[in-house]
This record gives structure tokens, sequence and C-alpha cells, in this order.
């Protein structure tokens, strides 16, 4: 509850329809606890005093864009304040001719490449993470999150040219400061628009970003294989790697991933482990590029053979992407798992992940970024099911992240049950660098107020 005084600043700053309290707070939740309100600003400057009452009442602040991050982060200890951006929406400048957009933080993905779209013969921004058309901009570029075309295009480390961000100061005062540009590299000194980029909105928080823009590609197509043997795919992979071919994407992927996804009439539950390679560019070099995959997939062993285009191509895309929100939607208590490894162990590490599945007798659904090195394995579980196996399931995601350092990788728990996180470190440990990450959070935030606990070592 507010106390009057907090209120009627909160009124004050967002008027009452930006401010919700009571019931109006659910369903924004963290780790199963409540925050206090939820604040809805339509300009920086009301997140520059939302920002300032936290520092001067000592509340805690946690930003949410879309919410489909929000299941990543440590427990908070406690949460006042939800900032939701989204009424930050605004297109501020499409500028073609330096290949650039700059939007508010809180505008969805999906509506900036509609927009782009529909300018001169077409651009977009080449950036296709989890539910890429309800994420917003600003909470993608605070959780890093990005997809499968990060093969051909890279991350969101690549993708930011500019920053904007609201930054909380020692004296109770706040300071809006702005971070690169147009251009690659437009400043002298440290690049400090990459400082933000997966902080998780623990040093600031984000209210405009500058990314790249890309011609749209003429034609694009989509070969989706089945492999009766789930080593079989991984050796396609090595094999269109070693190639000269230039895909956008290089997805493998498991049976039980596959039973999400029947719609199309390539699936078939027969098939142990699927392939998806996207192809972009000129028309011809799509098709060329089609006929040499089809031929480098059947000699790995295929069985089954598809070439999606248009409406059914995007789909199937659209739907990879949602995999781990659809294994949420089975069960409130399921665990989501990220791994990142050198490519040349992504199918080791997937091998032993089916394994562990096999072993606890809880399906994991697979879903890699083969040509990257990352794996996602997605656990569904229901309360029940969470705990009778929940030390088993630490045990074994223990067992994983130690497998994984060996390999020369990192393991973050992505979402999973509050019980869990209390149990298992979901960053996993940093040393060395750490230290450094301290010093920087607290001048940052010194107040302690963004995003308190939630991220890597309790900063």
């Amino acid at each position: 509850m507010l106390d009057k005084k907090i209120r009627t600043r909160l009124i004050e700053i967002v008027g009452k329809a930006g401010l919700k309290e009571g019931e109006g707070v659910k369903g924004y939740s963290i780790d199963d606890l409540l925050p206090r309100a939820i604040l809805f600003p339509r300009i920086p400057e009301e997140v520059e005093q939302i920002v300032i009452l936290a520092l001067e009442e000592g509340l805690n602040i946690i930003p949410w864009g879309a919410g489909t991050q929000m299941g990543l982060g440590a427990l908070p200890s406690h949460v006042d304040f939800v900032v939701c951006l989204t009424h930050l929406d605004r297109i501020l400048d499409q500028d073609t001719e330096n290949m650039s957009i700059t939007a508010e933080a809180g505008m969805r993905l999906g509506a900036i490449q509609e927009s782009l779209r529909h300018i001169g013969p077409g651009f977009f921004i080449p950036l296709d993470p989890p539910c890429a058309e309800e994420v917003t901009l600003g909470g993608a570029v605070a959780a890093n999150t990005s997809g499968p075309s990060r093969f051909m295009y890279g991350t969101l480390r690549d993708l930011v040219l500019g920053i904007e961000v609201v930054i909380p100061e020692e004296t109770g005062k706040v300071q809006k400061t702005h971070a690169g540009g147009k251009t690659v590299k437009n400043v002298s000194g440290y690049d400090m628009s990459k400082l933000y980029i997966g902080s998780l909105g623990t040093l600031a928080i984000i209210v405009e970003v500058t990314c790249r823009i890309l011609p749209l590609p003429e034609d694009r197509a989509t070969v989706v294989a089945g492999f009766p043997r789930s080593e079989a795919p991984w050796a396609c992979v090595q094999a269109l790697l070693e190639s000269q071919l230039l895909p956008t994407s290089i997805e493998v992927y498991n049976r039980e991933t596959t039973s999400l996804f029947f719609k199309h009439a390539a699936y078939s539950a027969k098939e142990e482990a699927w392939a998806a390679v996207r192809l972009q560019g000129i028309k011809e070099a799509v098709e060329r590029e089609i006929q040499e995959i089809e031929k480098l997939i059947r000699s790995t062993g295929a069985t089954k053979f598809s070439i999606l285009r248009g409406s059914k191509e995007a789909d199937h895309w659209k739907q990879l992407g949602r995999l781990g929100f659809e294994v949420r939607n089975t069960g409130a208590w399921s665990i989501g798992l990220r791994v990142s490894v050198p490519i040349s162990m992504a199918q080791k590490i997937s091998d032993t992940i089916a394994e562990e599945g096999v072993n606890i007798n809880v399906p994991f659904y697979q879903l890699s970024h083969a040509g990257s090195g990352i794996v996602y394995a997605h656990v569904p579980l229901y309360e029940g099911l969470y705990k009778e196996r929940e030390e088993t399931l630490t045990q074994t995601v223990n067992a994983l992240r130690k497998q994984v350092l060996e390999m020369g990788g990192s393991l973050v728990v992505e979402y999973a049950p509050a019980p869990f996180k209390e149990r298992v470190d979901v960053w996993g440990e940093l040393e060395g660098v750490f230290p450094i990450m301290k010093c920087l959070k607290k001048k940052f935030d010194p107040g302690t107020i963004l995003n308190a606990g939630r991220y890597v070592g309790g900063i």
C-alpha cells in the first residue's frame, strides 16, 4: 500500500491514469512478489521524476517493458514500483540515408519493423528475439536478447548505435545522458552505450535507443529437414559451417519441440531431431542455395524435407520464438535454461541435456542456435511434479553448469519458480571481473534502487 504523500506525488508525475495499485498490480508480479504500484510514464521527464521520488523515499524500482523477459534474474528482496515503459512508444527518427532508426524504449519491436517495412523499398532491424512482435526495444536491449538471426547479423551489441538513459545520482538528483549516435563509433573514449546492453536495468533506465537498419531482403525461404537420429542434424550443421553457403540462421531442435508445431506438413513424430536453415537475399541466390542445401541435407541422412515460404515460413520462426512461453503456459513451475558454449561443443552439451532429461524422466524441449553455440532447454513442470523432483532438478542444473564451465561456456537460468531460484544461482559465479561490476553498480546506482539484487552476484 502507498501512503498518502507518495500517492499524491505519483499522481502529480504520471496522472491518475498512469498509476495502478491494489487489484491493479496483479499481472505484474516478479517471482511471486507483487509491487506496491505500477507506473506508466508517458515521457522521459516523468521517468526522471519517478527516479527522484524513489531516491528520496528509498524505494525500489523495477523497469518493465512488455514483460517477456521478467523471469530473468535472481529473487528481488522486495518490489516497490514497477515502471512500465510501454507508453514511451514513439519513433523519433527514421534515417534511411544513414541506415538507422531511433525509437523510445517502450515501443514494441513488431511495430518498429512494420513501420520500417513501409519506408521506400522497405527496411528492418535484423533482430528476432523470442516473442519478437511483443518485446519492447528497451526490454530487448536491457536483457540483451537475440534470436536465430544472430548467426548472420550478430547480437544487440552489434546493432545498437546509441542509447539514452536515466541514471540516479548520489545527490538525490538524476542525470539523463546519451551515449553513442548514428555511427558505429562516433566518440572518442569508452563506448558507454554497450555498457547498458544486458545490464537488466540495474545501472540506468533506458528511455531511447538508436539501432542499425538494413534493406529488406528480396527473398526469404526456410529449409526444414527431419532426421531419424539425433546426431544427424549436427553433421548437417558442421557441413554448412564448412561450406561457402551463407544462411541467416541454423536451428536444431528435438522431437519434443516439434510436438508443439504440427501445423506444418513437414513435421512428423517419427523423426528424432530437426534442422531449419533460413536463407535471405536476392531471389536467384536464395534459389541456388536451396538446391545446394537440399543436396547437403539429404547426404546427411534427412528423411523429411520441406521448403517454407511466405506466411508459413514466417509462422515457423514465430512459433520457434515462442517455445519458452508455450512451455511455461503448460506449467507455471517450468524451468528454462540458456547454455552458451563454443560452437564445437554445442552437440555434446545438447546430448548431455537430453540424457539428463531421460535420467530424471522429464522431457526437455531443446532449441539450439547451432551456428552460434547457444542451446536452450525448457523443462515443463507443474507444482506437484516440481516439488517431487526439486532436489534432482537442483543437482541436474548444477551438474550441467559444471560441465558447461569446463567447456569454456556459461549456463543461465532464464526462468524458474521462486523456490528453485532460492536453491540455484541463476547467473552462475563470476571471477575476476565481479569486483569491477560491484564498483560500477555503486557508481551508477548509489542508492541501490534499480532492480536491486536481481543481477549477477546479487547486485
